[in-house]
């Protein structure tokens, strides 16, 4: 792990969306080039130490094989937590008290493995169940139920602009 001038290093756990924006082919829908922009510098960054799990190394493993290897490839050096029957419990647990849908198992592990490891930041490009304002107060809740703290869920970009006004200060 590397530290950036100021010596803090921000722990943030990737799901999917963040290798499939940043190793696509460049988008030219002027919303998608922005997110494959930021998400280019997100991954520059010096100050994030990235960490995924086995469930997002399996997701981007899907689809076309020259992409997936892509996804495969820029990751090969990103810290890997194995998914374990407590964080696939306390996904059931997120899903069972209505903070995401059964179909969204597996955004409900992500938070899972962020929750129980104390990871404070979770970067998604997915809006319809993590980044999304009106799915967040209920997962905030079972977490603070369950005893855990819940990472901040949200885009690279926000996540960027956070730390920058907590170092300004």
């Amino acid at each position: 792990m590397t530290t950036n001038s100021q010596g803090k290093v921000h722990r943030v756990y990737i799901d999917a969306t963040i290798p499939s924006y940043l190793v696509s082919r460049p988008s030219r829908v002027a919303k998608t080039a922005e997110r494959q922009r930021i998400t280019r510098e997100f991954w520059q960054d010096i100050r994030f130490e990235f960490i995924l799990s086995n469930y997002v190394i399996n997701e981007i493993s899907m689809g076309n094989r020259v992409q997936a290897a892509d996804r495969q490839q820029v990751v090969e050096d990103i810290s890997v937590v194995i998914v374990e029957n407590t964080d696939r419990a306390f996904a059931q647990h997120l899903v069972d008290q209505g903070a995401l849908p059964q179909v969204a198992f597996t955004d409900a592990v992500h938070i899972a493995v962020s929750a129980i490891r104390a990871i404070p930041y979770l970067a998604t490009w997915n809006f319809a169940h993590l980044a999304n304002p009106h799915t967040q107060p209920k997962i905030q809740q079972v977490c603070h139920d369950a005893g855990f703290s819940t990472p901040r869920i949200d885009t690279p970009e926000a996540i960027m602009e956070d730390i920058s006004c907590m170092t300004k200060f």
